[in-house]
């Protein structure tokens, strides 16, 4: 039985993706001797010739799955889950920014028992970033810390490839996601079944110079060039966790509401003030009607606020409710689709 199963998704890496196998071999062997592995290379949809290039590695433990045309790395990273055999899946970059002596590293805690899914985190406080553009590393570190929140900062990267699993987590989780996002759909799905999750630092490095060199061109403005990455971020920190998107706006809104009614009672006391040697209803009335008056513009200002934090709270606990039914619906689909599995292999028996 295979032991450990290296998922590689690869899009038109025909330069490299010879040196990233034969890399991943040595370390194996050198580093990791006596444990059985897989290397599956998924070619997603590659026009430049990568899968001739694949058919010149004379290995009986790689396997190459190729798609038809580009899906995207998350189709990437669930076929290779399917094809995996191994006690523990490890997923990798396909140029190895992330060092093979990452692998070791990820296995442990699974290892050990501590864990059930381990990221390898650059953002953490002991990881380190190499030779990334620094627009698009700066972008990266605040997209994480964003979607950190979304998970009360319990984790520091959570769009990071490089990751390892146990083979129960890789068979049990429904995934749907084509793109980057199946990084964070993971997340957001394995924390329902309650697999834990654990973190260990790590150094990403752009090895190859003319990538980083290539993407830190990528256009006069790097900001517009990863809106959709960024919008996507967004979206899954509210899924995650909706109270953390809405809590800067709620609050504005709370502090203008609670300001514009303090000083309109202010003003009204005030208004009283003046005219209570009338008498106590006229006073009343009179300073009422003076304040509403003179501070017609607060009065707007602060019922504008109060009805857009209204409308904020409606959607907040709509948000909550709609999180989970899906969640519901998730756990209850995943269970049914476990039983069919389970009855389809007595019924192959």
């Amino acid at each position: 039985m295979t032991e450990i199963s290296l998922i590689i998704p690869a899009y038109n890496e025909n330069a490299i993706i010879k040196k990233t196998v034969s890399e991943l071999v040595s370390f194996m062997r050198a580093e990791m001797p006596g444990r059985s592995f897989e290397i599956i290379v998924i070619d997603d949809g590659s026009t430049d010739g990568m899968a001739d290039r694949l058919a010149e590695i004379a290995m009986d433990n790689l396997k190459v799955v190729r798609h038809s045309r580009n899906r995207g790395r998350g189709a990437g990273v669930r076929t290779g889950f399917d094809a995996a055999t191994g006690d523990y899946v490890v997923t990798l970059d396909s140029d190895l920014s992330y060092a093979p002596n990452h692998i070791p590293r990820m296995l442990k805690p699974l290892e050990e028992g501590r864990a059930d899914i381990v990221l390898a985190s650059a953002y953490h406080p002991q990881g380190i970033v190499r030779n990334v553009p620094w627009m698009r590393a700066k972008l990266s570190y605040y997209g994480n810390k964003v979607l950190s929140a979304g998970v009360r900062g319990q984790l520091h990267t959570l769009t990071c490839i490089v990751r390892a699993y146990r083979k129960e987590v890789v068979k049990s989780l429904e995934l749907v996601s084509d793109g980057k996002d199946l990084h964070i759909e993971i997340i957001q799905k394995a924390n329902l079944f309650g697999f834990r999750i654990a973190e260990v630092p790590a150094t990403l490095d752009w090895r190859d110079k003319s990538r980083a060199k290539r993407v830190g061109k990528g256009g006069a403005f790097p900001l517009l060039a990863m809106s959709g990455t960024i919008a996507s971020h967004l979206v899954y920190n509210y899924v995650l966790r909706p109270g953390a998107m809405l809590f800067v706006p709620v609050s504005i809104l709370a502090i203008s509401v609670f300001l514009g009614l303090l000083t309109l009672f202010i003003n009204w006391i005030l208004a009283i003030g003046r005219s209570i040697d009338q008498g106590i209803f006229f006073a009343l009335y009179e300073g009422l009607r003076e304040t509403l008056l003179k501070g017609s513009l607060t009065l707007a200002i602060t019922g504008a606020s109060g009805v857009v934090l209204l409308v904020f709270v409606a959607f907040y606990f709509q948000s909550l409710q709609s999180k989970k039914q899906f969640e519901e619906l998730y756990l209850l689909m995943s269970r049914m689709n476990e039983k069919l599995k389970k009855l389809e292999a007595e019924k192959a028996d």
